[in-house]
């Protein structure tokens, strides 16, 4: 499949297939979870979902809360190493503060298989550079930290 076509989400599945791409859809949402980036250290979600512009794919990433105010600070500086994604935090009462990186590929007109996969590796090669970079500095929670005893304050 050459041409240009207007994609759904049964067209993006079997391109995924296709592209041997690991994915799943899970009952809580309707987007198609990536594999290769949610079952990572650090990824709350990795989800491809198909809109009427576009094609979207986000991963959000737990942040430490003592780190949002150096991620917050990063912020512009981590937009701009990252140009084909976008970078902002979610940060709500309801659970811990959120780095979410995401992208569009605009299909309203139509996209071909070339363009769709091109659009998947960039983005996830993107945000793999981008958790090492969060790695580094620390700035996420890993899952065992969750599960440990707070440390004593020092004062």
């Amino acid at each position: 499949m050459l041409g240009v076509i207007q994609v759904d989400a049964d067209q993006v599945k079997q391109w995924l297939l296709q592209a041997n791409i690991q994915h799943y859809i899970c009952e809580h949402c309707h987007g198609l979870h990536l594999s290769e980036l949610q079952g990572r250290e650090g990824v709350v979600d990795s989800r491809l979902f198909v809109e009427e512009d576009g094609v979207l794919l986000t991963t959000e990433l737990e942040v430490r809360p003592a780190a949002l105010f150096a991620v917050q600070a990063e912020l512009s500086r981590l937009n701009m190493a990252y140009p084909s994604i976008k970078l902002f935090l979610d940060v709500n009462d309801d659970s811990l503060p959120r780095l979410v990186a995401c992208d569009l590929l605009l299909s309203r007109r139509g996209i071909t298989f070339d363009q769709f996969i091109y659009f998947v590796q960039a983005t996830v090669d993107a945000t793999l550079q981008l958790m090492d970079e969060c790695q580094e500095y620390h700035w996420l929670i890993w899952p065992d930290e969750m599960d440990s005893p707070p440390g004593e304050a020092l004062h």
